[in-house]
Order: structure tokens, then C-alpha cells, then sequence
């Protein structure tokens, strides 16, 4: 039994040393020892407490305080000047004496063992000690009430565990304050084990420890036996005022822990005698109550006690759990549970041996206690952390939570107990318990008290039950009791108890009151005649009564007190046995006599013995007949004698009159013995009648009897358990009530229309918000929903509950109302705990402003794709405005180039020629940009060394550098890296134009770092620095910083846009370091290889070469005057005679039959400038070679000149390609063999012929060379028609054709070939390289895909890849499962974009659809291009279409 509220309060109650202990310490010489225990503070601590101690205080301190194990203690130096008192260090083996203060030493334990001090190397790591808590456990078993606990300033939860043990030996523990503590961990854990006496400051802790072992007392030196003699009346009156206030009779406690108990809680309020003591009791109410508290001793702990709980689980509890049959549960009883501790730790040690027997856990615990408060703290079931110490961390993990600095039991734990107020002395026990556990209960209370709490737990227990008591309890003589295990007190049940063996307690008091019965008080006389009868009573003496069929005295009257008296023992209102002596023979004869004639009789003869006098009296018996009940009246007339026995007996009868009053007496004994004699005959008859029958029943009614005490005892306990589940029930009630309301608040306050529909979809509840869509009201609920006609237009409403119900499905919809709300309909089914579907949900979430804001969402979208098409055609636009005057400037550069031979000309020109390959790079810029948004472009990552990229790019921009006066540098790297060296050379070049741009003097670097196993390629420059707010920025599309009047000087803002894409498009991360006024790094980390692949190729534009010379006439036709006149000079200066026209018009009204047509693809005045070829071959009936010049880069114009077979040059055109261009219809002259032109074929290839299927002329002239420089047979066709005209199908080979040709195209060609089953392995080329065109290719059976422009490197290795893949084709099956096995390394969302870019869609687009970043789309294409390592788009297409 306990009292948690007493540990929440600043001044708790608990036991002190008292006159006890200063009674003890006289008696046996022991003293009290104080140990005073810290941690972090602790030194000014110790010194306030030592500057507030008296000298000669009779007491032995002991310091605890956390040190250093590694380095010696200076406390005793500096604590020595703070106290008179003799300061030393412990030694093992010293003994205490008073009035010294011991300090334990760095790195070992103290205890405290036959009045010795004992020292000992700890077992615990450094870190985990405690060693305050080790001295209070040593201290509490050494001195009992003697010991007093002290904790002092400290962080942690030290001396939270050993006080608990002081408390239990009846020692003091006092805390100080925590809000003046400097460091509170200690205090606090201390005051939450609720065991502690007094919260006090440290100056005021000494002199509260002498007031505890000295109270104050008027007696002088005989104290305890004045007070005893003095204040035994008042300390009964206020044991019975506790009775009377509280329910709770205390006066079966013992009565020396009582005065301990009371002396204490009289010192808190500072009152110094009972007698005032009990006035302030009877002044202030509350008081009672704190007293109450105080009184209530509660000592608990988890697994209290370890080696006794170590023994019940290991031998007890799985006995118990064996034993378990069917479907019962196992019952456990814990009195006087105090705050639930063991009850928890009996409840964790079955749940243990359930699961290790995997039995079914079955148990029920039943926690009761006198302490409200205790069961309240109990159920709620929340612990301080200091439960750690006694219980396992793997305990701690299964049934317990953390909350702050608390543990909550778990759920499975708290349903396995009951916790219950009940008073063991007052109330019923509980039945058909397993396990007792009752530890340290007994020894507060009296033996009387024991015994009758004993012979419950006899009644409580099952044959073979466990008795579990504390260690100083014993069961005694007690033979319904064996030992089990006496060093631990575990006690087994033997037998059963039988009926009325217990004496069950009662709430109140029952006494049987019994008074004689007085003269009934006359009721005032209201006539003559009463007057008569009252006065006839009284002269003769008539006394009269009323009895029942069973002689049960039913009314008196007269003075009947003369002939009855009240019987001794129980109570009885049977006339036989209240009728005086001498009465009962003669009364008996004549009621029997009555009963049985039912007539009036009269007997006398009787006679009345009273003080040694006889009187004779006349018993008269009249049958009366009320209703159907029998009832006789008796009446009582005596007559005394005239002369005592004593005369009687010495007189001789002399005269007649004596001879005829003995006669009348003998005949009247004789008449009864007759009657009694009958009356023995027709007893004998009736008794052998029932004796048989008698003796039948006999002992099954005794059964019986003794079955309904038992019963009668046990529904006793089972009114006991149910009045406990009752208060647990109504507890959780409210709970749920709270949960109700607050579901209710939730639903009401979300605003989310919510209706609750049954299993015939009729109203079980509804929120507010549904009456704006249902015109219901409260009355409306058990009515089918279908009555009601919704405000929405949802007309399958009903039936999608319908199909929930049935299919228990969820089913959505977005639903609008007529005035334009939208809502999302969700219609779930309504679950059980149990899992049953017994209705639906129905909820209508307004979707209105997200609707709203989707159209909007759409609508922008919309419009973005058309500004995004609109850009596309504007570039194109612009493209080709800005090509024309390039297109200039390009041919007079080739026109100067022919025309000079000077050295310094030709430098010039190389420069001009730079400068206009600056400003196209501006236009592929643009183009750049287009293509990153549109995710066509692929990477094609290998292995090479980085110093050659640095080499190229040292020579590249070499001169720029020169010329701007840069510092120029690049650190060379022996590394190989990982990458994809073309785009890796972009950024690189972005970030190093950049540098150039922006640096008007000092450095710029190129260089690297190793950082583990990536390379950071670094560029530096002293540039102004970028601030730290455009750091973000500048990666934007079109930003630019300090050049507002954007100068063309410094680029279109796309570089770093660019450079950031392409970082992500690699997976190469990019950073960015600067400080403006000083310069920026740009840096990138590139994995580093192992070696290099092949080395890189880096083409460089050359000189003019040498073209062929010839004598053709070639219509030039162009509305720029400037450039049509250049061309003129260039192709007269090449020996052509050019024709020249401004317009189509004008070309088609000349008559000269040209050889070529060289003309613009847009023309003022008309036609285009492919219509105009059209038309001319029209017009001369043959097939005129023409090349289109345009600076028009839409798909339409690149397919209008592709599908008419013209050659397309891009402006600005070189002129050496339009020379060479033009050299290819010109008929070839015959080659001179020299030793220098001989090309020796490449071993390998010569078997195989390369069949080249392209409309331009030029394409397929170059791409004859270029196979023939490599060993390869080439044959060239200019439509597929001819290529199908002369193939051979047992001719082996490779097809490369171009996608776009008039008449037959590409596509239509591999399926014509795949549809003659002819195989071929085809490469497919074009000029629009977007991901579905590739896609289409390989579906239709192209082993490659390469997009123009191509280098001649990529085309010699697709072909070689093609042959060798024909060449070693295995079954289609092992194919499909190799591309299969590559693609299982994808994600589920890598799948999905994987299949999007399969479809075509750009990056872009691909982001908006899926909701997330552009960025995270371009890292999940880098994923798979790794995972399935393809490297390039063809390749990832060629094994997407495989796995297909």
C-alpha cells in the first residue's frame, strides 16, 4: 500500500530515525550514519553542508562524490577548512566513529559491512558506475533505521535506486531543493522514485536531520514513556478520527510504526504534542487526509528483490504455465500493489514464459490497494527513467516506450492487469487465484491482522497454488502452507478451504439488538368499557399472547413479562422457549391439544417457580382463525398458594379438601400423560414415515449446504472482481467518451462533408458539412440515403456504395454541382476492429480551387508548348537571317584564301576565319540549347587521358589568350578519366570563354585535382568575382551579370545553362567557388579510369584544299546581291561559268540548259528555291544536279531538299566544300597512279561490300572514299529503287542508307528487305536525330542510327559493329534474355522514363508529365544509360527493342 502524491510534493512523508532510532542508539551504542552523495557541483555542495553541520552531532558522514579514477583527490584539503569535524579519505577496514567525515577515494567502490568501512575495485566500465547507489545498498542492510540518505547537486540518476533500499529499512532520505541545486539530475531522479522524506536547501538539511533523530518532547529524558502514558487516549482518538473521516481503520497496524509515523507528520506542521495535534486534525480537515497519506506505508520497486523474482521465473511461473488447461486463464492476485511496479514485473515474467513455452497468453492480474492514489498512478502506467536499473534494456525495448524522460508500459503488459481500489481487511478476497504475491504488507501490520490476511490467501488460493511474501514474512505454524523456497518466502497452497472455514469481512457493523419487552404503553381510555377491561387485566393478573401455527410470538398483551422472558443465546420468538420454568410442559400440552381438537383448553396445574415460590397458574389456549393463517391465543391466570412449600411439607393433610385436590391433580397428570402418550405413538409413526427419506437427504443436503457457502463466498470475490472491472470499465468509458467528442470536433471542424452509411445504406451519421450537399437534418439518420436527392450531379452514387459494400473496394470520382463546385468523392468501406465491413464512408472533399488551379495549370502548359514551338521556329528564323551575311563573309574569306599566297595574308585570314567560326558558334549555341531541351543529345562515355583534351584545348585558345594579354596556363595530368570526351571539351570550353570573356587581366588556369577516386578539373581565373547572391543565377538560361546592354562581346548568357545541363547529362557534379574582386573557380569531378581506350581524335579546319577543276555551267540563284556576286567570282575563278538569277522567276525565264543549280532555299518573288529546281527539271527533261544553300535548320526545309535528292549545304558554306560539292557532278577526271595516292586495303574487310543509298551525291562520294580508304568494296545508289534493281541477296555485305529519299524512303526499304526475308545488317543516317526517329529505325531493322553531321570514326566503327554482330547473331532468344538481364537493373520510375524517351518526348516534357525537376529526369537518362551500360542512344534503343 502506498502513496505516490506524497513523493510529488515538496515536504513527503516518511519514516524517520525518530525517538526510535535516538532509543536504539542509546540502548546498543550503534549511531546513526549519514551518507551525503553528488556528482557534477558537488563541491560547493559538500562545503555549504558542511558549514551548516553541527560539530557534535553524534552522527558519521560519508561523502560519495564522482571522481576521476585517473588522477588523485584533493577533497579532503579542501573540504577540511569547512568543518571542525576530523576530514579523512576511507580505507578499507576502517571503522566509522561519530562525528568524522569520510570521503571515498578515485576509482573504487565503498561499502559499509559490520560497522567496517570496505573498499573495492569496481566491476562496472568507467562511465557506468555508480557508487552512491552501491554505499546505500550497503548502508541500508548494515543499519536500518539508522541510515540516512542525503543527494546533493549532481547530473545523472545516481542514488535513485540504494535510497529506495533506505526507505525500506525505515531510514531518511532527503533531497536537496533542485532549483537551487546547480546541477538538478540527481535531485530530480531522486524525488521521482517517490520514496523521498524531505525537499529541502542544503543549509537547512543538517538541522532537519537532528529535529528527525531528536524530536522535540515536553517528557525531558523518560520521553517515549511520558509520551506513552500521556497521549494514549488522544492517539486512540485520532486512529478513530481516521476511521471515522477516511473509511480506513489504521488501528490494526502496529502500533510503534503509528507513533513513528505520527511523530513525523508532527513535526512537519511543527506541533509538539498529541493533544494539540489532534485539535489541529479536528480545525483542518485536509490534514486528515495528509495524515492518511503519511500513515500509508509504499516501498515497491521492479523485480524487487532479483534473485527471488530470478527463482519464480525460472521455477514457478513456467510450472505454472504447464499446468494451464483449456481455455483458463491464469489468476494472479497482488495486494497491497502500491504503484504497480510488481505487478508489472509478475505480469512480464508469464508474458516471457508464454512465449518461450508458446503457450497462449492467458493471464489476468488482479492489483489491489487501499491508496487511491497509488492505483491511479498504477493504471496510468508512466515510470521515471531510474527503472533502468532494475530492469533488463531487453524488457525496457518489448514492454516499455520512451517518452521523454519517462517509460509508458505497453499495451500488452497494461491488458494483462486489473487494478482495483480494495481494503484486504475490509473487503472480500478474490477466488481461484494462482499466485499471491503479498511482499511487505505483513510486517506492518498485527499478528491478529496476519493471521486473518493468511486465512484469506487460504481461501484465494487453488489447491497447489503459490504464496509469494517478503523477505521478513513467514506463514508460520500455518498448516495450509508448505515452503517452497523459505530463503526467498515463496510458500505452495495445500487443499482447499471449506465452507464457513473463512470468516468473510463486511463493510459495517451488524448488532443484533435485543431489549426486553416492555409493558406496551395504554392508549388514553375513550370508554367505559376499555376502562373495565384495562382494570380487569390488572386485578387478575391476566397475561395473554398470540402465536402462529410455528408458536412464533406474534403479540402480547397484560403482564405477560411473568410467564416469559427473553431466552439466552440467539434470538427467539418461539413461546416454548421463552416460558418460565415450570410453564413449558403444561403450556406445550395444551397448544398440541388445541391443534388438535380446535377447540378451547383449559389446563391448570401449572406451576410458576419464581424466588424460591410457586404459584399455580391456569393456562388457557383458544384457537383463532384470521384469513387462512392458524393462530392461537394463550392465556396466562394464576392463582398463588396460600402457604410456602417449606410449610407445606411440615403440615400433615388433615382434612378432606387436601385428599380432593391431590385427586383433581393425578387425574389431571393422568389425563396428560395419556395425551402424551398419544401424542409419543404418533410421533414414532411420523418419524419411522420420514426417517428413511430423513436419512436420504441428509448428507445431500449438507452437500448442498456446504456447495451454496461456497458459492455464496465465491460470488462474494466475484462481486469483488466485478466491482474492480466496473471501475477500470468506467475509466475507459470516459476515455472513449473524449475520443468520441474529439473525433467529433475533428470531423465537424475539417469541413469535409462525410457521411456514414450501413449495410442497407441508410444514415448511421453524418458531419454538418454534408448538409450542403443533402438537405438531411439529425432526425434524418436510419432513412436510406436513396430518399434523398443529391445537390451534385452524381447519379452513381448509390450504386458505387452498392459495389464497395458487396466488393469492398475504394472507388473515386470528381463530381461538380450546378453552380460549377467541384468535389472529389471517396466512397470507402466502413471496418470493424474486427475486420467486417458493415457500411461505407462516403467523404466529398472540395476540389474546386484545385480543379481551378489545374485548368489554369493546363492552360499554361498549352501555352508554354506554343512559346516553346514558337522558339523552335524563331531559332530557325533567326538562324537562318544570321547565316546570310556569314554566308558572306565565309566566301570572301575563300575568295581572299585563293587569290593570296603572302604569308601575312594567310594569317589574316586564318584570324578572320576564327572570327566567323566564333559567330556560328553563337548560332550552334542556340542550337544547343534547343537540342538539351529536347534530350537528343547522348552521351558516349570512355576511357581516355586527360592530358590530350588539356593539349587541344592549350592550343585553342593559346592565341586568344596572347592576344588579350592573359597569364595563360594549363597543368598537364598524367590521369585517365571517364567520360564523354566531346561533351566533357564543350564545358570545358564554355567555362574557359567564359574566363576569357570576363577577365580583362591577371590569370586564367587549367588544371586538376585528385579527390579519392574522382579528378576535379578546375578552371581559375581573377576575374570581378561573382557575388554570392548570383551564384544560382548565373546558371540560368539567358542571365548574364553587368551587362545590361547585353554586348554580343560577351556571348547570349546560354554558356553556363549549358555547362550546368551537360554536367547533369554526365552525372559530373559542378561547383562554384569565387570572391568578387578577386575571381572565380569553376570546377567538375570526373570518375578517374584505369587506362586509357584509344587515343582522341581532335579534327582541326585546315586550309583550303584542293578541289578539282572543271568547265560546267552552274545557275546561281540568290537575292543577295553581295553573295550571288561572290559566287560569281568564286566559280569563274574555279574555270565554271555561272549563270546568275535574284529570284525564281528570273531563273526560270533563262533558256541555257544549266549542268548545275546552285541556288538559296528562300526566294523573294515566288517559288522556293527547291520549287524552282523542281520546275527547272520540268522545264529541260532531266534530272539536274542542284544544291540548296539555307541557313533554315527546321525539319520541313532539311526534308523539302532531302525528298527532291538536292545536295543541302548549311550557310555559311566554305568554299572549298562548295567546290567540292560541285566537283561531285562533275565527271571525275582519270587519277594518275602515284606511289603517295595508293590505298592499301585493311586486312578483313575485303570480303564485304557497303552498299551506300543516299540522294546526294556528295554524301555518298564521300562516304565511297572514306569505305575504300578502309579496305571495304563500296557500291552507291542514289534511290532505293535502284539499289533493289541490282542487289544481290547471297552477296555479303552492309546497308547504309539515308532515312528521308524521294520515292521509296529508308523505312520502306528495311521492310521491304525484312519482308523478302533478305538479312542485311543496315545503319540508318539522317539529319533528324530525334530519339523516335531512331526508335522507328530500329524497329524497322537498322542495326545503328547516326545522325548527320558524322565523323568518319563513327561510321567505320557502327559498320564494323554491324558486320561483327551479323557475323556472331545467336538465337533470337538469348538475345532477348541478355537484353532482359540488362534491364532488370532498372527502377520502376527508370522504367517509365525509359519508355517516354523511347516515345520521343524531350526531357522536358517528360519532367512536366511526371511532376518532378528537368534535372532528375537527366540524372535518371544518366542512370540508364549506366546501368545498362549504353553508350549511346542507338544502343540503348538496339537493347530496349531486343528485350522486346
Amino acid at each position: 500500500m502506498t502513496s505516490p502524491a506524497a513523493a510529488r510534493s515538496k515536504r513527503v512523508g516518511r519514516k524517520s530515525a525518530g525517538a526510535l532510532a535516538a532509543g536504539k542508539s542509546a540502548e546498543s551504542g550503534a549511531f546513526p550514519v549519514v551518507a551525503v552523495g553528488a556528482s557534477a557541483g558537488g563541491l560547493e555542495a559538500f562545503r555549504s553542508f558542511l558549514d551548516a553541520q553541527t560539530p557534535k552531532s553524534g552522527m558519521a558522514l560519508v561523502m560519495i562524490q564522482h571522481l576521476d579514477p585517473t588522477h588523485p583527490s584533493l577533497m579532503v584539503e579542501l573540504l577540511s577548512s569547512h568543518t571542525s569535524m576530523a576530514v579523512v579519505q576511507a580505507t578499507d577496514g576502517a571503522p566509522l566513529e561519530p562525528d568524522h567525515v569520510y570521503l571515498i577515494p578515485p576509482g573504487v567502490s565503498l561499502a559499509i559491512r559490520a560497522g567496517l568501512l570496505r573498499l573495492s575495485k569496481p566491476t562496472e566500465r568507467h562511465g557506468a558506475r555508480l557508487p552512491f547507489d552501491f554505499f546505500l545498498g550497503s548502508l541500508a542492510e548494515a543499519l536500518g533505521e539508522l541510515a540516512i540518505c542525503v543527494v546533493l547537486s549532481g547530473s545523472g540518476g545516481d542514488g535513485s535506486v540504494g535510497l529506495l533500499a533506505i526507505k525500506e529499512k525505515g531510514g531518511l532520505v532527503i533531497v536537496q531543493d533542485p532549483e537551487e541545486a546547480e546541477f538538478d539530475g540527481m535531485p530530480r531522479s531522486a524525488i521521482a522514485t517517490g520514496a523521498v522524506d524531505f525537499v529541502a536547501s542544503v543549509a537547512d538539511i543538517p538541522d532537519l536531520i537532528f529535529r528527525q533523530l531528536h524530536p522535540a518532547s515536553s517528557c525531558g529524558v523518560n520521553a517515549p514513556k511520558c509520551l506513552t502514558d500521556a497521549t494514549s487516549d488522544e492517539f486512540a482518538q485520532i486512529i478513530a478520527l481516521l476511521r471515522d473521516k477516511t473509511s480506513h481503520d489504521f488501528s490494526v497496524y502496529k502500533k510503534g510504526t503509528l507513533e513513528r509515523r505520527l511523530e513525523h507528520r508532527m513535526s512537519a506542521v511543527r506541533i509538539e504534542d498529541r493533544p494539540s495535534y489532534l485539535k489541529f486534525l479536528c480545525q483542518k480537515p485536509g490534514e486528515i487526509e495528509l495524515l492518511r497519506k503519511d500513515l500509508l506505508i509504499g516501498v515497491t520497486q521492479m523485480f524487487r528483490v532479483g534473485p527471488a523474482f530470478e527463482f519464480l521465473s525460472k521455477e514457478i511461473v513456467p510450472d505454472l504455465v504447464n499446468q494451464q488447461k483449456d481455455q483458463r486463464s491464469i489468476r494472479v492476485w497482488c495486494p497491497g500493489c502500491s504503484t504497480g511496479e510488481e505487478p508489472y514485473s509478475i505480469a512480464m515474467l508469464f508474458l516471457e514464459a508464454f512465449e518461450e513455452l508458446k503457450r497462449p497468453a492467458r493471464l489476468q492480474i488482479f492489483a489491489s490497494d487501499i491508496n487511491g492514489d497509488a492505483v491511479a498512478f498504477a493504471r496510468e502506467g508512466l515510470y521515471p527513467s531510474t527503472i533502468e536499473a532494475d530492469v533488463t534494456p531487453d524488457r525496457l525495448t518489448r514492454f516499455f516506450s520512451r517518452e521523454d524522460h519517462h517509460y509508458r508500459v505497453a499495451n500488452e503488459l497494461r491488458d494483462c492487469v486489473v487494478f482495483t481500489v480494495h481494503d484486504i481487511l475490509a473487503d472480500a478476497p478474490f477466488s481461484n487465484i494462482d499466485l499471491v504475491c503479498c511482499r511487505n504488507l505483513l510486517i506492518y501490520l498485527q499478528p491478529e491482522a496476519q493471521h486473518k490476511i493468511l486465512s484469506f490467501f487460504h481461501f484465494a488460493l487453488r489447491d497447489g497454488g503459490v504464496l509469494f511474501l517478503g523477505g521478513s514474512e513467514v506463514v508460520g505454524s500455518d498448516e495450509h502452507f508448505e515452503a517452497v523456497s523459505k530463503k526467498y518466502r515463496i510458500y505452495r497452497h495445500l487443499g482447499r478451504s471449506r465452507p464457513g472455514e473463512v470468516a468473510f469481512p463486511t463493510r459495517t457493523s451488524s448488532r443484533m439488538l435485543v431489549s426486553a419487552m416492555a409493558k406496551p404503553q395504554p392508549e388514553p381510555p375513550s370508554d367505559f368499557d376499555h376502562l373495565t377491561r384495562s382494570a380487569l387485566i390488572e386485578t387478575f393478573a391476566l397475561g395473554s399472547v398470540v402465536i402462529d401455527a410455528r408458536h412464533e410470538c406474534v403479540h402480547f398483551s397484560g403482564a405477560i413479562e411473568k410467564y416469559l422472558g427473553i431466552a439466552l443465546g440467539a434470538a427467539s420468538n418461539d413461546v416454548l422457549a421463552m416460558a418460565r420454568d415450570g410453564l413449558r410442559p403444561k403450556l406445550r400440552a395444551a397448544i398440541e391439544r388445541a391443534s388438535r381438537e380446535h377447540t378451547r383448553v383449559v389446563v391448570k396445574g401449572a406451576h410458576l417457580e419464581k424466588d424460591g415460590d410457586e404459584t399455580a397458574v391456569c393456562v388457557i389456549v383458544q384457537p383463532l382463525m384470521t384469513g387462512e393463517e392458524q393462530r392461537y391465543l394463550i392465556s396466562f391466570l394464576d392463582d398463588s398458594l396460600a402457604e410456602s412449600r417449606a410449610v407445606r411439607s411440615t403440615t400433615q393433610p388433615t382434612d378432606q379438601s387436601r385428599v380432593a385436590e391431590l385427586e383433581r391433580e393425578l387425574e389431571v397428570i393422568t389425563t396428560d400423560l395419556e395425551n402424551a402418550i398419544h401424542d409419543l405413538d404418533n410421533a414414532k409413526e411420523e418419524q419411522k414415515r420420514i426417517s428413511q427419506q430423513a436419512m436420504s437427504l441428509n448428507e445431500e443436503a449438507q452437500s448442498t449446504n456446504e456447495e451454496l457457502v461456497t458459492s455464496k463466498e465465491e460470488l462474494q470475490s466475484v462481486n469483488e472482481e466485478l466491482t474492480a472491472l466496473n471501475s477500470q470499465l468506467h475509466e475507459t468509458l470516459e476515455r472513449q467518451r473524449n475520443t468520441s467528442n474529439d473525433l467529433q470536433n475533428i470531423l465537424e471542424s475539417s469541413g469535409i462533408a462525410t457521411i456514414f452509411l450501413d449495410e442497407q445504406l441508410k444514415i448511421r451519421f453524418f458531419t454538418p458539412a454534408a448538409m450542403s450537399l443533402f438537405s438531411v437534418i439529425a432526425t434524418d439518420i436510419g432513412r436510406p440515403l436513396a430518399d434523398f436527392t443529391s445537390l451534385a450531379n452524381d447519379s452513381n452514387l448509390i450504386c458505387d456504395a452498392s459495389i464497395v459494400l458487396d466488393e469492398q473496394k475504394v472507388i473515386e470520382r470528381e463530381i461538380s454541382t450546378q453552380h460549377g463546385v467541384w468535389y472529389n468523392r471517396l466512397i470507402l468501406p466502413y471496418r470493424t476492429h474486427d475486420g467486417l465491413v458493415e457500411g461505407v464512408v462516403i467523404t466529398f472533399t472540395n476540389i474546386t480551387e484545385k480543379k481551378r488551379t489545374a485548368e489554369a495549370l493546363a492552360a499554361a502548359k498549352q501555352a508554354a508548348d506554343q512559346a516553346n514551338v514558337a522558339k523552335s521556329r524563331f531559332l530557325a528564323a533567326a538562324s537562318h537571317d544570321l547565316r546570310q551575311p556569314l554566308q558572306t563573309i565565309r566566301l570572301l574569306q575563300g575568295l581572299l584564301a585563293e587569290k593570296s599566297k603572302g604569308v601575312e595574308t594567310q594569317t589574316l585570314l586564318k584570324r578572320l576565319d576564327a572570327m566567323v567560326g566564333v559567330m556560328s558558334g553563337m548560332l550552334n549555341t542556340l542550337l544547343d540549347i534547343n537540342q538539351l531541351e529536347a534530350g537528343v543529345i547522348h552521351t558516349d562515355i570512355e576511357n581516355f587521358a586527360l592530358n590530350e583534351l588539356f593539349e587541344h584545348l592549350n592550343t585553342d585558345f593559346s592565341y586568344h589568350m596572347q592576344a588579350q594579354g592573359l597569364d595563360w596556363r594549363v597543368v598537364s595530368s598524367k590521369c585517365v578519366v571517364r567520360s564523354d570526351p566531346r561533351l566533357l571539351e564543350q564545358i570545358l570550353r564554355n567555362l574557359l570563354s567564359n574566363a576569357l570573356k570576363f577577365t580583362t587581366s591577371g590569370k586564367v588556369l587549367l588544371g586538376c585535382r585528385r579527390r579519392g577516386d574522382t579528378m576535379r578539373i578546375e578552371v581559375w581565373d581573377t576575374g570581378p568575382g561573382i557575388a554570392e547572391e548570383d551564384r544560382l543565377t548565373i546558371f540560368e538560361e539567358f542571365h548574364q551579370i553587368n551587362n545590361p546592354a547585353r554586348e554580343r562581346s560577351k556571348g547570349l548568357g546560354l554558356g553556363l545553362a549549358i555547362v550546368q545541363r551537360l554536367s547533369s547529362l554526365l552525372s559530373h557534379p559542378i561547383d562554384l567557388k569565387s570572391l568578387p574582386g578577386c575571381g572565380s573557380m569553376f570546377s567538375i569531378c570526373v570518375p578517374i579510369a584505369a587506362r586509357a581506350n584509344t587515343p582522341l581524335n581532335f579534327t582541326r579546319r585546315g586550309s583550303t584544299s584542293e578541289h578539282a577543276k572543271g568547265s560546267a555551267s552552274i545557275l546561281v540563284i540568290e537575292d543577295d546581291p553581295s553573295i550571288r556576286e561572290l559566287l560569281d567570282m568564286l566559280l569563274r575563278g574555279a574555270g565554271h561559268r555561272p549563270i546568275a538569277a535574284a529570284d525564281g522567276v528570273a531563273a526560270l525565264a533563262s533558256t541555257e540548259q544549266p549542268d548545275i543549280v546552285v541556288a538559296d532555299f528562300k526566294l523573294p518573288n515566288g517559288p522556293s528555291g527547291v520549287e524552282v529546281v523542281v520546275k527547272l527539271r520540268e522545264k529541260f527533261q532531266r534530272e539536274i544536279p542542284a544544291i540548296v544553300l539555307t541557313g533554315d535548320i527546321s525539319t520541313q526545309t532539311l526534308r523539302a531538299i532531302a525528298n527532291l535528292g538536292c545536295t543541302h549545304l548549311d550557310k555559311p558554306v566554305e568554299t572549298a566544300e562548295l567546290l567540292r560539292a560541285i566537283a561531285h557532278f562533275l565527271p571525275a577526271p582519270t587519277p594518275i597512279a602515284t606511289p603517295d595516292t595508293e590505298t592499301k586495303p585493311s586486312n578483313g574487310h575485303s570480303s564485304a561490300t557497303i552498299f551506300v543509298v543516299d540522294d546526294d551525291a556528295g554524301v555518298r562520294d564521300a562516304v565511297r572514299e572514306m569505305l575504300e580508304a578502309h579496305g571495304w568494296s563500296v557500291a552507291t545508289f542514289s534511290s532505293c529503287e535502284a539499289f533493289l534493281q541490282t542487289r544481290r541477296p547471297e552477296k555479303e555485305g552492309c546497308l547504309v542508307i539515308d532515312a528521308v529519299l524521294p520515292g521509296m524512303n529508308g523505312f520502306e526499304l528495311l521492310a521491304r528487305l525484312k519482308a523478302d526475308k533478305l538479312t542485311l545488317p543496315s545503319i540508318m543516317i539522317t539529319a533528324n536525330g530525334d530519339v523516335s526517329t531512331a526508335v522507328k529505325a530500329m524497329r524497322a531493322g537498322a542495326s545503328d542510327f547516326i545522325e548527320k553531321p558524322f565523323g568518319h570514326e563513327e561510321l567505320i566503327a557502327s559498320i564494323a559493329h554491324a558486320l561483327e554482330q551479323n557475323a556472331q547473331s545467336g538465337p533470337s532468344y538469348e538475345r532477348r534474355t541478355a537484353a532482359a538481364a540488362q534491364l532488370d537493373g532498372l527502377t520502376k520510375r527508370q522504367r517509365e522514363i525509359l519508355k517516354l524517351v523511347l516515345a520521343g518526348h524531350p526531357s522536358k516534357n517528360i519532367a512536366a508529365d511526371l511532376g518532378v525537376s528537368q534535372r532528375t529526369i537527366e540524372n535518371h537518362r544518366a542512370a540508364i544509360m549506366r546501368k545498362t551500360k549504353s553508350r549511346s542512344i542507338p544502343a540503348l534503343i538496339r537493347l530496349a527493342i531486343a528485350a522486346d
